[in-house]
C-alpha cells in the first residue's frame, strides 16, 4: 500500500491510534468556538513552496486557514491533490513551514497527524469489505445520522457498490470523524446533484462546528453550492 492509501486508511482507523492526541480544547468541544486568530484550529502556510518532479507547484505560499470552507482550484495537474498531500505531511516541502494548531506539521507523528486530519481520496480498497466495515473505520456506527448512505447499502460488499455509492460511503466514514480539519479531494466525482446538495450542507455544518475545511474540487456543482473562499492554482502560484 502506498504512503498515501497508508494515511487515508490510518485516518479512517483512528480508532487503531488511541494514544494519538488532539488539542484538549477540542477534545471537550470547547475549542470549537474558540476564535482562530487566537491560534486555534488553525493551518498556517509560511512562505511555502512544493515541487513535484522537477517542477515547482507552489512558490512562497503564505496563508492563513482558520475556521470555515477554502476550495482550491486549478486546471488538471496543476497540483491541487500534491498541495492538499503537503498539508497532510505526505509530500516534504521544497521551502517554508506549515503549523497546525501552532504545531509545526513536521515535528508531528503519523499518529498526531491523524488525529488532527481527517483525509478523503477516491480510492481502490482492496479488500471485499461490506459499506458498514468500512463506514466503521471513521468512528461510524448504526443509529447515527447520515444523510448521504441509504440504510440498503449498508450490508452491500464493496465490489457491488457503484462509484457513487462508494463515494457516498468513504465520504461518510471520513466525515463521521470528529476533528478539527477536513481535507477532501474531489469529494464531488461520483455523486449526483441531490447528494452534492447533502454534501455541501454537511461542510457548512463542520465549518459552523468550528473546524477548517479545505477542498480541491472543479465542479462548480459543490463550489456554487458553498460559502467558500476559492484560492486557484495558476503558474506555479497559489492565490486568491
Amino acid at each position: 500500500m502506498s504512503s498515501r492509501h497508508s494515511l487515508a486508511f490510518a485516518t479512517l482507523l483512528r480508532r487503531s491510534f488511541p494514544h494519538a492526541s488532539l488539542s484538549d480544547n477540542w477534545q471537550s468541544g470547547a475549542g470549537a468556538h474558540l476564535d482562530s486568530r487566537e491560534g486555534f484550529l488553525v493551518i498556517k502556510c509560511t512562505a511555502t513552496s512544493i515541487s513535484r518532479g522537477e517542477g515547482r507547484i507552489i512558490s512562497d505560499f503564505s496563508f492563513e486557514f482558520l475556521t470555515g470552507i477554502y476550495v482550491v482550484k486549478g486546471p488538471n495537474g496543476s497540483g491541487k491533490s500534491t498541495f492538499l498531500l503537503s498539508l497532510l505531511g505526505e509530500v516534504p516541502l521544497a521551502g517554508g513551514s506549515v503549523t497546525i494548531d501552532r504545531r509545526d506539521l513536521a515535528s508531528l507523528s503519523e499518529q498526531g497527524r491523524c488525529a488532527t486530519y481527517s483525509w478523503y481520496e477516491d480510492q481502490e480498497i482492496a479488500f471485499n469489505f461490506t459499506a458498514k466495515d468500512v463506514l466503521g473505520w471513521g468512528g461510524w456506527s448504526i443509529g447515527m445520522a447520515d444523510e448521504l448512505v441509504a440504510e440498503e447499502l449498508l450490508d452491500r460488499q464493496w465490489k457491488r457498490l457503484s462509484r457513487g455509492e462508494r463515494a457516498r460511503v468513504l465520504l461518510t466514514s471520513v466525515l463521521a470523524k470528529t476533528c478539527p480539519h477536513y481535507l477532501l479531494d474531489e469529494p464531488a466525482a461520483g455523486l449526483d446533484d441531490s447528494m452534492i446538495l447533502k454534501l455541501a450542507s454537511i461542510l457548512t455544518e463542520k465549518a459552523r462546528d468550528g473546524a477548517v475545511v479545505i477542498i480541491s474540487e472543479h465542479d462548480l456543482r459543490l463550489i456554487s453550492a458553498l460559502d467558500a473562499k476559492v484560492l486557484t492554482i495558476h503558474g506555479g502560484l497559489l492565490t486568491e
